[in-house]
């Protein structure tokens, strides 16, 4: 993937962060998953397992979105530093 499109695929995750529906969605999906957490049988491991699963793949959403952000301002780092290189080689 070029530099070009992590830094299109960053502005998208930002937006998609940003989204008020989309925050509401994982509010609601948090809150929800804590609420059965604190109710839930603790002798019941299956419900136990599967709420922890849906909380961890509630995480990982949310850190895959983060990463395309961070990863498009390491390419926008990168981008810049090459345009200084070639600046400064076709200044000679």
């Amino acid at each position: 993937m070029s530099l070009q499109q992590k830094k299109f695929l960053a502005e998208d995750a930002r937006q998609l962060l940003e989204n008020k529906l989309l925050q509401g969605a994982f509010n609601a999906i948090g809150d929800y998953l804590e609420t059965q957490a604190i109710t839930c049988d603790p002798d019941n491991k299956d419900k136990t397992q599967r709420i922890i699963v849906a909380k961890q793949i509630l995480a990982g959403v949310k850190r895959e979105i983060t990463r395309y952000i961070e990863d498009g301002a390491i390419a926008d780092i990168q981008m810049r530093e090459l345009e200084k290189k070639q600046f400064r080689f076709f200044s000679r």
